[in-house]
């Protein structure tokens, strides 16, 4: 272990940080995580994690001198003295390629913010969900990051540690929000208005999107639209458009209708519409807006019948990633996408 112990009232002074705050990700900053993890002073061995934040999260150059974590939401913590080292540095990869070799996500400009040294973890005796923030551990030497030039990398090296768990607050596990767009559906001959919905709760880039057409006439063509608005003008019409003017009174096309694909209708009346979502973090929080539509010759002159739209959003991953391992002498670790402490940088 380093041979000097650095106390309490140094490492925690707040006071030392005046100029602002910057919390990661964004969406946690008064938000309890859905999980939480004992990386990397909850382990009671050595170990080393590289926790990193997508370019995405910041808004402009910014200069760090300081980061603070919480505990997990509800749990305490005993007081703690970890042999520990800090880095940042800025990674050259993108998050998707986030490498479990620990050197390939080190960027040129690494920079050792808190070298080895006692750091003294505080007690967490409040209960509460979220937890607050602990007090910040200063940096030794500040750290200039561009976000134009990748994302950020804060890799912690515990060398040891004593029994104790001290559980840390991550990020969560999403829900994505579905929300219906436009005029209700019209009714075709099974007497039934025609329905769509997303069939998967957790709407995340990189994973599989399922959307479904319902109670359409077993054996009928189905449709499915994907589009990127539901106001303003599409193809000479203003949405949500009444088809009363092709034949279709009372069935709307409530989005443009940037895609269509076709699959024949089951037994049970429905269709599923299988996607991929794009990989990458740009499009946490993009809408999905989606609209289905069916072919029934005898529910008006139009021969076509359409749901309601919806839309569905984007809710995850959190662009965040961690490659962590036991111990400390590894050169490669876990690697976990969508999984990051959540912690709140003090800046200059």
């Amino acid at each position: 272990m380093a041979s000097h112990h650095v106390g309490i009232s140094l490492l925690f002074a707040s006071s030392l940080f005046a100029q602002g705050l910057l919390t990661l990700p964004p969406s946690h900053a008064s938000n309890e995580g859905t999980s939480t993890t004992n990386v990397p002073f909850g382990r009671s061995t050595p170990t080393r994690v590289q926790y990193v934040w997508d370019a995405v999260l910041f808004q402009a150059p910014v200069v760090l001198t300081g980061v603070a974590l919480r505990l997990d939401g509800g749990a305490t913590a005993a007081a703690k003295i970890v042999d520990c080292e800090l880095r940042l540095s800025t990674t050259p990869n993108a998050l998707v390629n986030l490498n479990v070799d620990f050197a390939q996500n080190r960027g040129p400009d690494e920079t050792v913010v808190v070298p080895r040294q006692l750091l003294q973890l505080p007690a967490g005796t409040t209960v509460s969900t979220p937890s607050a923030f602990l007090p910040a551990i200063p940096f030794a030497t500040p750290f200039a990051f561009n976000p134009a030039n990748g994302g950020l990398l804060l890799e912690v090296i515990v060398h040891g540690q004593p029994p104790g768990a001290y559980s840390i607050d991550v990020t969560w596990v999403c829900n994505s929000p579905e929300v219906p767009i436009g005029p209700a559906a019209c009714v075709g001959t099974s007497g039934l208005p025609l329905r769509v919905e997303s069939s998967t709760t957790q709407v995340i880039w990189g994973r599989p999107w399922v959307a479904r057409v319902l109670d359409a006439t077993p054996g009928s063509v189905v449709l499915l639209a994907l589009g990127t608005y539901e106001t303003g003008s599409y193809a000479g019409m203003l949405l949500p458009q009444d088809l009363v003017i092709l034949g279709a009174p009372g069935c709307y096309v409530s989005i443009d209708l940037a895609g269509t694909w076709a699959s024949v209708a089951a037994g049970d009346g429905s269709a599923a519409f299988p996607f991929v979502v794009p990989n990458s973090p740009q499009v946490l929080g993009e809408w999905i807006r989606f609209q289905g539509g069916a072919f029934d010759a005898a529910a008006n002159p139009l021969g076509l019948v359409t749901s309601q739209a919806r839309k569905v959003q984007v809710c995850g991953w959190e662009p965040v990633g961690r490659v962590w391992s036991s111990g400390i002498n590894a050169t490669f670790g876990t690697r976990e996408i969508g999984l990051g402490a959540v912690v709140r940088f003090s800046t200059q």
